[in-house]
């Protein structure tokens, strides 16, 4: 099943997998999400150099910090991990066996749509029309995304056109609407964007942007993860949040970028 999933991304830039998730999956993750976002809401108004496209809109950053199964909910739904092996691991990747993710973990938030509409935009950096993925946004509908309240708005087939987008672009979006438990996956080099949010309610989702692991990282995942959490964690996951792939200190530390799990038994 998943290697037409994978067509389809290569196809349209995006997919959506309706109800992946469970209601009880769903509603631990909003839990988790509610009481870390009461907790944090007051430290986070002040955070500054906030984003130009995160301004207005209700974010939590790092949340696999907070709890670990942010990200194993991510890694332990086989469908899921096996897109993004099939479209993020690195054929040449040796020091991992090939039936286990060598891609990374960029980044990882609970966002909820603000008043304002978010711009189109790419997360990829850069256009580019080859047939290659280095990065991809994984999305868990939390609560009901419609275009009344702020869904995602995507450019069909944008992930290869291989140039930037004007805001006229807006008028060749279609709104992706989704129900908790809902998942969709996108091409970074899609231009998307969202509506604004006019009601009065929240709409969290779940993101989780995986990259090749060559990708540098939003923060130093390896650095500030919970050395409490790290027993929840087996081998492959910990080589996603980038512990396989951190650079060497020096020459005398090791030579190639590249490393195995062998890596966890000299911690």
């Amino acid at each position: 099943m998943h290697s037409a999933c994978v067509s389809e991304i290569q196809n349209k830039g995006f997919i959506k997998l309706p109800k992946l998730f469970s209601a009880e999956v769903i509603h631990k993750l909003k839990s988790l999400v509610d009481h870390h976002w009461e907790n944090s809401k007051d430290v986070l108004a002040g955070l500054k150099d906030v984003a130009y496209l995160n301004q207005g809109h209700q974010m939590l950053y790092n949340v696999h910090n907070k709890n670990p199964f942010f990200l194993t909910v991510f890694l332990r739904e086989p469908l899921l991990l096996n897109i993004l092996m099939a479209c993020l691991n690195d054929e040449w990747y040796k020091q991992i066996p090939q039936d286990k993710p060598n891609f990374i973990l960029r980044g990882l938030i609970a966002r909820s749509s603000g008043p304002g509409e978010l711009p189109l935009h790419i997360d990829s950096f850069i256009p580019n029309p080859g047939q290659h993925i280095w990065m991809m946004q994984v999305v868990i509908a939390l609560e009901k995304q419609t275009l009344e309240n702020g869904c995602t708005l995507v450019v069909p087939g944008s992930h290869r056109f291989g140039s930037y987008a004007g805001q006229d672009w807006m008028k060749y979006t279609v709104p992706i609407e989704s129900e908790p438990g809902d998942v969709v996956i996108w091409d970074s080099r899609l231009w998307h964007g969202a509506s604004a949010n006019k009601t009065q309610n929240t709409r969290w989702a779940l993101i989780g942007t995986f990259s090749r692991w060559w990708v540098k990282q939003n923060y130093q995942y390896t650095e500030t993860f919970p050395k409490e959490f790290l027993s929840q964690l087996d081998d492959s996951e910990k080589a996603v949040l980038g512990y396989c792939s951190l650079p060497p200190r020096d020459e005398f530390d090791r030579m190639d970028m590249k490393a195995g799990y062998e890596i966890f038994k000299k911690a």
